[in-house]
This record gives C-alpha cells, sequence and structure tokens, in this order.
C-alpha cells in the first residue's frame, strides 16, 4: 500500500482540468494546526483554499500557461493528524513518494511545523521561505518542534543546501543573532521596499541553486493584503511585491512547495483567495514540460 493510501482520503476537492491522466502536480492538506499560539484554525485552511481556488481564472498571463494544460491530482488531505512528531512523519513520507513517482508536491497547510516534514522528503533542496517571523527559536512554549521551532531544526540537521528567508520582521533578538553568525540569507522588509534592490538579491542567491523547494506562511503579507492568518504582524509584503518574488523562480525548478497559516474564521475572503493564486502561479511555475 502506498502511503498516500495509507494516510491521505483521497476525497478530492480540485478535479484535474487537463485531459491528459498522467498529473504531474499533487495537492495534499495537512489540516494541523496544534501547535498554533495565537489564533487557531488553520486546520480549516485546506479546503478553504481549494473552495476558492476553485473559483478564479485560471489563465495565467505573466507566465503565458493555462492550468486547464497542467495535469493536477488532488489527494485529499491527511485522514489522522495526531501530535507534530506523528504529522511531520506522514507529510515527510507522502512527501517522499510523490517525489520518487517524478511527481511534484504542493501542500496547503495547516500551521508552518509541516513544513518540517515536507522539507525532509526533499533532498538537498534550497529552501525559499516567505514568513514575517524566522521561526529559528530553539523552543519555543516549552517545545523543541513547533511552528516557531522547525527552521532552526530543520537547520541544524542539515536538511537543505541553502536556505533564503523573505519578508522577516518579527524576532528575538537571539533568532536575528544565530541568523547573523551563520550568515543565513534573510531578505527583510527594508529590502522588499526597495523593491529591485531585494529582487536583485533574490535572484543572485537563488542563481547557483538546483532543485528549490518554496514555503509560504501568509503573515508575511500585510494584514491589509491578508488579515486571515494566525500570527499577523503589520508592516508586511504587499500582493504586488510577493508575486515579484515568485515570478523569480520561474527559471528554477520548483520540486514542491506548501502555503500556511490561513486562518478561515479571521477572514473576509481575501487571503483565501490570494492563497489560491499563489497556488495557481506557483503551479505554473513548476510545470516544466
Amino acid at each position: 500500500m502506498s502511503k498516500s493510501d495509507l494516510y491521505l482520503t483521497n476525497e478530492p476537492l480540485i478535479t484535474n482540468l487537463s485531459n491528459n491522466n498522467k498529473e504531474q502536480i499533487n495537492i495534499f492538506g495537512v489540516p494541523f494546526d496544534a501547535t498554533s499560539t495565537y489564533r487557531i484554525g488553520s486546520r480549516f485552511a485546506p479546503n478553504a483554499i481549494r473552495e476558492s481556488f476553485q473559483n478564479i481564472e485560471i489563465y495565467s498571463k505573466r507566465l503565458g500557461k493555462d492550468l486547464e494544460d497542467i495535469n493536477i491530482r488532488d489527494l485529499g488531505n491527511l485522514s489522522k493528524v495526531g501530535d507534530i512528531n506523528e504529522m511531520s512523519k506522514m507529510v515527510k513520507e507522502v512527501t517522499r513518494e510523490i517525489v520518487s513517482n517524478g511527481k511534484i508536491p504542493a501542500i496547503l497547510g495547516g500551521d508552518h511545523s509541516l513544513t518540517n516534514g515536507s522539507v525532509r522528503g526533499i533532498d538537498n533542496c534550497t529552501l525559499v521561505v516567505f514568513d514575517a517571523h524566522l521561526d529559528f527559536r530553539d523552543e519555543f512554549e516549552g517545545l523543541k518542534l513547533s511552528h516557531a521551532t522547525f527552521l532552526r531544526r530543520l537547520y541544524e540537521d542539515g536538511c537543505m543546501s541553502n536556505l533564503i528567508h523573505i519578508g522577516s520582521r518579527a524576532a528575538t533578538k537571539d533568532e536575528w543573532d544565530f541568523m547573523n553568525k551563520d550568515d543565513i540569507t534573510t531578505i527583510d522588509m527594508k529590502k522588499i521596499y526597495e523593491l529591485d534592490t531585494g529582487l536583485k538579491q533574490f535572484k543572485d542567491t537563488l542563481s547557483s541553486s538546483n532543485d528549490v523547494y518554496v514555503s509560504i506562511d501568509l503573515d508575511v503579507m500585510d494584514p491589509a493584503f491578508a488579515p486571515g492568518v494566525g500570527n499577523p504582524e503589520s508592516n508586511g509584503m504587499t500582493s504586488r511585491e510577493i508575486f515579484e518574488f515568485i515570478y523569480c523562480l520561474d527559471n528554477f525548478k520548483l520540486t514542491g512547495f506548501d502555503i500556511v497559516e490561513l486562518i478561515p474564521a479571521y477572514d473576509n475572503g481575501s487571503t483565501s483567495v490570494l492563497a489560491a493564486n499563489l497556488l495557481a502561479e506557483l503551479i505554473c511555475i513548476a510545470d516544466k514540460r
């Protein structure tokens, strides 16, 4: 039995828009928010993103691609999610299986701790993280592994060949000291405001990358553009800014991506639509037929 059959509901909400049955993109949801610490409810986000995805236009003028021409399979959601270690194990195994079958995982969270599992399922990738928070705490509220610590764990375990952190503006002094000591690439909001400067640094840092995994915590956005998130932080990215960064990835091999931390109960609809638009554009970028 495959890991997908074992762990996933296989009740898709997104149907394959292409007539070709050989899927390229595998979507699955992780309805897990057990480590959330402020607003709770990201476990309801995977289906909210799917609902919005079904109601947006599916042609990308910027990329010149139509989702009707891309083979997408929705595997459903993780059927039973226990503690964070169990969840990480399941996400890792499903991700590894998808990648080993030559497909690209598109994962819908859920809180950001799921990325601890997905990155461990992909060998030696460049990890690009969009997030208002560094998520480099050594521990948080007594937990060594949570949505606030998972990047520290991945980094310590050598799970990626390179790390690029974009949009950070909320972290402890210890986290900033750790990032600076190890010379980890951060493109903070000051550089993003000078958009050409931030984009140039991003492209230059990516230039030597092969396989790229992208993780988008929606709280990277300013709350004016994405109010429905778990830990909102003012002074964030605009929708224009994040898409300009996303389009830089078109020249690289995308091995997978996740979109996390949407809280439907706090949303007015704009956050889930943004997530759906990001999902659509990332699928177009990942498709390299």
